[in-house]
């Protein structure tokens, strides 16, 4: 079931299926009752850093306007973290935000040519940036990265991260390494963030994830050996876990909680 839209839209003037994502540095522009605003809204500040369209279906148009880390925000705006509102969204603005929030890391962090140092600018043609000097393209930047929903029995494993809000436990993750296959990235991050062997991988789904670039990619596993020794520098505690003693879950929009939802359903 989609999750209830409490931010919304206001339509631009003269295209009234066009939106607006509007982001000042990282942080996503919104008015107090948590709507987007629209273009004439946004016609209070200088020309956005960027501005171009970022997704399309066969109602709606979505732009995302740039500003860099310099604009001032005074009331009635507000900045705020996307995590803050991605409870909120249901499935048809999700990709869209998630889309834009992964372009303003990129287009923040490749203002120059690596190859020459020239400014980069946006190049439309190819959805990508180009070097305004050499012409060199950079394409946004995916880092992939491999999630997994451990069983044992009637159990699963959940891990808490110290940046995890509240009580919140989740599963275990981590980034592809270069030259590294998504199952053998699995079988690392397991074996070092908790000491555990692990077997009979089955492939469960993607999700980009915009924190930063992240492009996940869901496994279940079987537990097949030893005991929970915790990598101290990245978790807190990890622990197994019956349907009946859940912890506190990962937001439903991420893809941790599409797979513990499918483990529920199975029992």
């Amino acid at each position: 079931m989609a999750n209830p839209i409490v931010p919304f839209f206001k339509p631009t003037q003269h295209e009234p299926n066009r939106f607006i994502l509007a982001f000042s540095d990282d942080l996503v522009l919104l008015l107090p009752d948590l709507t987007f605003p629209s273009e004439e809204d946004l016609a209070l500040f200088q020309e956005p850093t960027h501005r171009f369209d970022i997704a399309k279906n066969d109602r709606q148009t979505f732009s995302l306007y740039l500003w860099d880390a310099a604009l001032e925000v005074n009331a009635p705006f507000e900045k705020r973290q996307l995590r803050s509102i991605l409870p909120l969204v249901g499935d048809d603005l999700l990709e869209p935000l998630i889309r834009a929030k992964q372009l303003v890391h990129w287009l923040q962090d490749n203002r120059f040519c690596g190859r020459c140092g020239a400014p980069f600018s946006y190049f439309a043609t190819m959805s990508s940036l180009k070097c305004t000097a050499c012409g060199q393209l950079s394409f946004p930047k995916l880092s992939p990265a491999c999630i997994v929903l451990i069983t044992r029995g009637d159990e699963i494993l959940l891990a808490r991260s110290y940046h995890y809000a509240n009580s919140m436990y989740s599963l275990i993750a981590g980034f592809v390494e270069a030259g590294e296959s998504a199952e053998a990235c699995v079988v690392r991050e397991v074996k070092e963030e908790v000491g555990l062997e692990i077997e009979g991988l089955e492939y469960f789904g993607t999700q980009p994830w915009p924190f930063p670039h992240s492009f996940m990619i869901g496994f279940f596993a079987r537990y097949k050996s030893g005991e929970i020794i915790i990598q101290e520098e990245e978790l807190e505690d990890a622990k197994w876990f019956t349907k009946e003693t859940l912890p506190d879950l990962p937001y439903s929009t991420s893809i941790a909680y599409q797979m513990i939802q499918t483990w529920l359903q199975k029992h």
